[in-house]
């Protein structure tokens, strides 16, 4: 008996770490914009595989894949969202490609950069590995967790280093006004973390969509 009794806790223990493990799904997509206020979905919120929304006749929401990089577009039905793009019933989706960090883009892109770019660089700048790729100027920084404030700095040129206060989990260097220049290497700090990320030399202006300027942190 009292095998049994001490076994039943380290049983239903583990089962609680599973369930624990398979509630924290990565997210696969962003909410871009949407056309009415929601409680379950609000703009910028991050999707998970196997989400549903339900959309009313005319209420359209616009998602962007993180890996395919995939835009669509949908107007009313009842969205279930993918890894990579969204299964739609009694709706209509419109969906295209657009430059983020997660397609072959990157890759083929990252290459012509570094290329246009050893020309006239510093040697020592190759040393600096960035892991993001954004397509716009003006990033839009999602915390993962609070923060005071995130900075910006350019680590491949003399470069003012660009803060802004994070009132909330979204910072948004567009609506600071803050322009990056395209091509450049920049380090973002937020408390204990950091990230190092490449601006595209074919960045758009501060009208970018989220997707093309997001940059997780």
């Amino acid at each position: 008996m009292r095998f049994k009794v001490l076994r039943m806790p380290l049983v239903l223990g583990f089962a609680g770490i599973l369930v624990a493990g398979a509630a924290q799904a990565e997210p696969s997509a962003l909410v871009e914009d949407i056309s009415s206020d929601r409680d379950d979905v609000q703009l910028l919120d991050y999707l998970e595989p196997g989400q549903t929304i339900k959309l009313a006749a005319g209420e359209t929401i616009v998602i962007g894949y993180l890996r395919s990089c995939v835009q669509e577009t949908i107007t009313g039905g009842t969205v279930t969202v993918g890894k990579d793009e969204s299964a739609v019933s009694g709706g209509k989706k419109e969906s295209g490609y657009v430059d983020c960090d997660g397609g072959p883009v990157v890759a083929q892109v990252g290459a012509e950069q570094e290329a246009g770019a050893a020309a006239f660089r510093d040697p020592s700048v190759d040393q600096l590995k960035a892991s993001r790729l954004v397509f716009g100027v003006s990033p839009l920084v999602k915390l993962s967790q609070p923060a005071e404030a995130v900075e910006i700095s350019r680590l491949d040129a003399e470069e003012v280093i660009h803060r802004v206060s994070a009132n909330s989990a979204i910072v948004d260097f567009a609506k600071a006004k803050i322009l990056l220049t395209p091509g450049g290497t920049y380090k973002a700090k937020a408390g204990e973390r950091e990230v190092i990320f490449k601006v595209s030399r074919l960045a758009e202006g501060i009208d970018a969509s989220p997707l093309k300027r997001l940059l997780p942190l």
